[in-house]
């Protein structure tokens, strides 16, 4: 996110920077799509705690489009000008709002305080300096006559009012897990007492919660995940990798899993009830359904093209597959696969299956996880087809998937 600065006649105008990003200057502008559309308006700013400095970092904004109040990620924001706030492209996600544990609203937890400095009229945020490019709270402006009058208008370091907002133990967690990768986050949420741990799970955006969890065994998961509303639990699912999925649901009480299956989409649950059938010690209980797999007749731009667009992990992108329509799985019959290595080799215009490598062996639902294993090292692959007694391509397995069998084996 970008700041076009600009003059608006503000009183601040006289005590701040070219680096200094002022909320007064956000709230009530207009939100704009990627093509300058008119979409809505900004109503807040939704603040996190950091992990350091008792500061708080600017994670998005709260914003009325068709007469309801959404969420927007700051990192969907492309700019910020005299108008207001300009988005990346791409889909907006126009769910109803709603705030976490640990959250906070710039006009009604921020300005609402009142503290021995003065009525707080303004906050002013810098960005981080580091990687990741934050938006932290670096500057407040107190008036004696309160934010509309603006009296005695004095401009102070965040630090002076910084440990008000920052007290709270569970926004510390919350501070401190963002800052980590989610395989050392989900260890350090497994140290943290069950009480406060079901506060942090219930206050983690579902993403960030879907990833945490799959660092944890299955049973771990299942306690965190029984422990959140029924919604929040099925949003968590639908945010986690398929197989990750399927196993937690195969931990949950049958009387949990159908409950959640009930309120989930009938296309998504037919989907997951065929792969529950599989015993988790065997390719079908392994496999993930989501796989690159074109037909035949797609040419190699073709599936340039949709290695560019997917977000697979690369175990899984640098095997393509091929089979006859359709191509989600259960596919047509399955015709075999292709490396992304040979495929760049090729002429753009040439047919993928031309460049089928007929030598690559395929897995049967039920090969034992044993074989699976042996598999792969013994053909050097990092993703294998698993094939139905139809021939039809109904999963793949990668190497990750073995290695954290393996691991998981080796710790019981």
């Amino acid at each position: 996110m970008t700041s076009k600065e600009h003059q608006n006649g503000s009183e601040l105008n006289s005590v701040q920077d070219a680096q200094t990003l002022w909320g007064s200057r956000l709230i009530k502008r207009s939100l704009f799509d990627a093509d300058g559309s008119t979409l809505g308006s900004i109503q807040d700013i939704l603040l996190v705690p950091a992990s350091s400095e008792n500061k708080l970092y600017l994670r998005g904004f709260v914003a009325s489009v068709d007469r309801r109040l959404i969420f927007v990620h700051e990192a969907r924001v492309d700019a910020v000008d005299r108008d207001g706030l300009h988005l990346r492209g791409g889909t907006l996600d126009l769910r109803i709002f709603k705030k976490r544990h640990g959250e906070m609203l710039l006009s009604k937890d921020i300005y609402a305080v009142r503290l021995d400095s003065g009525n707080i009229s303004d906050v002013g945020f810098s960005e981080s300096g580091l990687s990741d490019s934050k938006w932290l709270t670096s500057k407040v402006a107190f008036s004696a006559g309160g934010r509309l009058r603006k009296k005695n208008l004095q401009v102070l370091d965040w630090s002076i009012i910084g440990s008000a907002f920052t007290s709270d133990q569970v926004s510390g967690d919350l501070a401190r897990l963002s800052e980590l990768h989610k395989a050392d986050a989900a260890e350090v949420i497994q140290a943290i007492p069950e009480n406060r741990r079901t506060e942090l799970a219930a206050a983690l955006e579902a993403s960030r919660l879907a990833d945490l969890l799959e660092e944890l065994p299955e049973s771990e998961q299942a306690i965190i995940l029984n422990q959140l509303d029924t919604a929040d639990a099925i949003e968590v699912l639908g945010e986690m990798e398929i197989d990750d999925e399927i196993d937690l649901l195969k931990e949950l009480e049958p009387s949990q899993r159908e409950m959640l299956l009930s309120e989930m989409d009938p296309e998504i649950v037919l989907q997951i009830r065929s792969l529950l059938k599989y015993n988790e010690d065997t390719a079908g209980g392994m496999m993930t359904p989501e796989a690159i797999v074109l037909t035949p007749e797609s040419t190699v731009a073709d599936a340039i093209a949709r290695l560019r667009d997917t977000d697979l992990p690369p175990a899984i992108s640098v095997r393509l597959f091929v089979a006859e329509s359709p191509i989600q799985a259960p596919t047509g019959k399955y015709l075999g696969s292709v490396t992304l290595a040979r495929l760049l080799r090729e002429p753009p215009t040439c047919a993928v299956g031309d460049c089928i490598d007929h030598g690559v062996p395929t897995l049967e639902p039920n090969t034992s996880e044993k074989d699976v294993a042996g598999i792969l090292a013994r053909y050097d692959l990092l993703a294998v087809a698993v094939v139905d007694a139809m021939k039809r391509l109904v999963g793949v397995v990668t190497v990750d998937d073995v290695i954290i069998r393996l691991t998981e084996g080796a710790e019981k």
